[in-house]
């Protein structure tokens, strides 16, 4: 008898210890809305939000569009957005199986670079918000977090799990690859401060090339509107537009930096972005007052960008990209031009009110 108690209670003590040692699968009774709830109500501060449920039309069009997964992967979320100039957003989907998380969480990695390079030069606060952006994955349940502090938005999405800081593979693969993002502001220190040592590989190739144009293109005895020129010339004649940004598969879209000044100064191939924000950097370099304008997509969905520069007190507006066609040579049919001359195209709409008004000609282009 005692002989047989043993066995049962081995027994029992086997299924016990090979039941513990399974990988348990994150539970939680909180639908997303009460994720993204507790989620919000552990930040000191968030700007207005919009919300999208799959009630809404825009649902599908914004996970597969925008975050580029695959909507029929996706069985219930909330989005949560901020509109205007704020990069601010806090999205928890539900995936339909756990297997397809990681492909989504490296879409979600993409969206964040992406959503950061929207806002270089234009909203250089807004730009870093969205760089320090990280994804959650945790069973089925996959959380984007661009907030004030994503640290304790992690801590509030695991807790509807009843889960810890135990998790944190997600926002360490965020960190890693940090570095390699355009910072705009580094650059722009290590120029005026001569030291480089800090930057990333990729920001110090951006800085070296830069300062071979400049040293190359610029004399000290040049006014700002012919620094400008030279820029905008060097700028069209040795770089070239990104075909690839007209792909349409979420395997497709623009190369890698080629929304930042890596894809003009050394891949020699950049989409809008690309050229607005290159065009920014030598402004910012050579002491010539410039802001980029992040346009609102017209009827054909297209996001554009393009810059503007003061000169003697008067704003003027530069696209680089449109001076430098597809199949096309380079001109100057955009180069310090006026706000209504690019009202009158079909791409160039903006929020009139965030931006200056460009009236002069002075400083228009002229052979």
């Amino acid at each position: 008898m005692k002989v047989m108690q043993y066995y049962i209670v081995t027994l029992l003590m086997i299924f016990f210890l090979t039941g513990c040692s399974q990988k348990q699968i994150p539970e939680t009774d909180m639908v997303p809305y009460d994720i993204v709830t507790a989620i919000m109500e552990s930040q000191p501060a968030l700007p207005s939000f919009k919300q999208i449920t799959p009630e809404d039309e825009d649902f599908i069009l914004w996970v597969s569009d925008y975050y580029y997964i695959l909507s029929e992967q996706v069985s219930d979320g909330v989005i949560c957005y901020a509109d205007g100039v704020e990069a601010a957003e806090i999205a928890v989907l539900l995936m339909e199986d756990e297997k397809d998380c990681k492909a989504a969480e490296e879409a979600l990695d993409e969206y964040i670079k992406n959503r950061a390079g929207v806002f270089e030069g234009y909203a250089p606060q807004q730009a870093a918000l969205a760089r320090e952006g990280i994804t959650v994955v945790n069973g089925r349940y996959i959380a984007l977090l661009i907030c004030q502090d994503t640290t304790a938005a992690r801590t509030a999405f695991l807790g509807c799990f009843g889960e810890s800081e135990e998790s944190g593979e997600s926002s360490e693969k965020q960190n890693e690859g940090a570095e390699d993002i355009y910072d705009s502001e580094a650059v722009l220190q290590a120029w005026k401060s001569g030291d480089d040592s800090s930057l990333s590989e990729m920001n110090l190739s951006i800085l070296n090339a830069a300062r071979s144009v400049i040293e190359q293109e610029i004399r000290d005895d040049m006014s700002d509107y012919e620094k400008e020129l030279a820029i905008h010339d060097w700028i069209t004649g040795w770089s070239s537009f990104d075909y690839s940004v007209f792909g349409r598969s979420s395997q497709e879209g623009f190369a890698p930096g080629s929304d930042t000044p890596y894809g003009v100064l050394i891949a020699q191939s950049a989409m809008c972005h690309g050229y607005s924000s290159t065009f920014q950097l030598f402004m910012d370099m050579l002491d010539i007052e410039c802001i980029t304008v992040f346009g609102i997509p017209g009827n054909n969905g297209v996001e554009h960008s393009w810059n503007m520069v003061k000169l003697d007190g008067e704003w003027y507006c530069v696209d680089a990209a449109w001076d430098d066609p597809i199949g096309g040579s380079p001109g100057h049919n955009y180069f310090n031009v006026t706000s209504d001359y690019l009202r009158k195209g079909s791409i160039h709409h903006w929020d009139e009110t965030s931006v200056p008004e460009a009236t002069s000609t002075v400083y228009a282009y002229s052979k």
